[in-house]
């Protein structure tokens, strides 16, 4: 009897383990302040990424992919929450303190916990959750989330660490990196934070600017106002071209360095025999000015701040491809993760679940998006909203304050949103019916946001 029954616990053990190797990995690689172009496999010819690359040659890359918010802990805490920010209440950067979070409201981590999933993170958290509070946000393992030196260089080792010893157990693991946010140091000219960059060389040897450096006639006069709270924050008012190509020479080096960290980390799952099963989500948690509009940092709804690098990759296994579903990395990842897992998720998402798109191509999922900002000092809220909605050919922007509040855009005939066509007469009908639209979602998705007088 004794022989049956460890027969019958070996039978069941090893019917355990079969289930668990055919569920795949998923491992989320985020960099910090990424815009969408930032990337040679996006066509930028002015860095190398060959480890993003590596990722866009085996996966699906999505080339209308946007934030949640520009802004580093309402875009996180979209992330790991799937909702948007005016849903959670976290609209400015908030600090690491308990008592903050909903109970209701259910983090990444603690869904793939309950769904049977190993469950890491390691680097730059910035949620205002506590690390020490597993129960909450369930990454059972979660290393080198403090600030300080060279944080970067240590993740690659933590991740390795952590995939060595799950490596026999489907897992969820977040790889974040602070790079290339050290472009803000860089700008006011501190020392930087995870590595080091040589003097910038002669004008002609950087980048030239983009078409859309200069500001453009009509812009709403509120986002100026934004640039005069912090010099600090903003000290590229009022640089010369000189500087503003300095300034993208700069940024393209601390892609490349994070690059290198996360071919790292891509490495240890060759090492240790899981490349085949592990799904790669790549992503930023927004994107930053690059000098288009004269603009350095997050924030505003340009494209270049609002637009994120967003990869959905298995390497060995799929196809490169590219694909213009309009995606929102705030909302969809955790539906997506769920789709590929079979976790149950959350009924009270809204986000897409991106998994379909991969397994049919023809499924349609979205055709127009809404994403927003709050603008803020830090932690601090500066009591100026706006919002975007964008479609396949059109982008709307409003802001609740000013005279000029509203911009509309033809981003196939304009795609650095030069020409505001909000204020012609010629498109009239166009923007009458971004206004409805937006008026009507805000409604369905209880946001409070208005802009427009009557």
């Amino acid at each position: 009897m004794a022989a049956a029954l460890l027969a019958g616990f070996g039978n069941a053990k090893a019917q355990v383990q079969k289930a668990n190797a055919s569920k795949p990995n998923i491992i989320i690689i985020m960099t910090d302040q990424q815009t969408a172009d930032a990337m040679s496999n996006a066509g930028n010819k002015d860095l190398h990424t060959p480890a993003m690359d590596v990722l866009a040659a085996n996966g699906t890359r999505f080339t209308r992919a946007y934030c949640a918010q520009p802004l580093c802990t309402p875009s996180r805490s979209s992330i790991f929450s799937g909702k948007m920010p005016h849903e959670s209440g976290f609209t400015g950067n908030a600090p690491e303190k308990d008592g903050q979070w909903p109970d209701s409201v259910l983090m990444m981590g603690k869904i793939l916990k309950a769904g049977g999933y190993k469950t890491g993170y390691v680097g730059k958290w910035h949620l205002p959750v506590p690390v020490a509070k597993i129960e909450q946000h369930g990454f059972e393992t979660i290393e080198n989330t403090g600030a300080g030196d060279y944080t970067d260089a240590v993740t690659p080792s933590r991740c390795a660490a952590f995939i060595k010893k799950n490596k026999a157990n489907p897992f969820l693991l977040v790889a974040s990196f602070l790079n290339p946010h050290d472009i803000c140091e860089w700008a006011r000219g501190d020392e930087l934070k995870m590595d080091v960059l040589g003097t910038a060389p002669d004008t002609a040897f950087c980048p030239k600017l983009p078409a859309n450096w200069r500001i453009n006639p009509n812009e709403p006069a509120i986002i100026r106002e934004q640039q005069k709270v912090s010099p600090r924050t903003y000290p590229s008012v009022g640089w010369n071209e000189t500087q503003w190509r300095k300034y993208r020479w700069a940024y393209n080096r601390l892609v490349e360095k994070v690059d290198n960290y996360v071919a790292m980390v891509l490495g240890s799952l060759k090492k240790y025999g899981i490349e085949d099963n592990t799904i790669i989500i790549f992503t930023s948690d927004h994107g930053d000015g690059y000098a288009a509009h004269e603009w350095n940092q997050k924030q505003v709804l340009y494209e270049e701040s609002a637009k994120i690098p967003f990869m959905i990759s298995k390497i060995g296994q799929w196809k490169a491809k590219t694909d213009d579903q309009l995606v929102c990395n705030g909302i969809d990842i955790i539906p997506t993760i769920c789709g590929f897992t079979g976790v149950e998720a959350p009924a009270y998402l809204k986000g897409l679940d991106l998994s379909k798109r991969i397994e049919n191509p023809a499924v349609k999922l979205r055709d127009t998006l809404v994403i927003e900002t709050d603008f803020a000092d830090n932690e601090i809220l500066l009591g100026i909203k706006g919002r975007a909605v964008i479609t396949k050919d059109f982008k709307y922007i409003v802001y609740d304050k000013g005279e000029i509040r509203e911009q509309l855009f033809d981003l196939e005939k304009d795609p650095g949103e030069t020409n505001n066509l909000a204020v012609k007469s010629t498109h009239k009908k166009k923007l009458n019916q971004m206004r409805t639209y937006l008026k009507n979602w805000c409604k369905t998705h209880q946001d409070s946001f208005y802009a427009l007088k009557k």
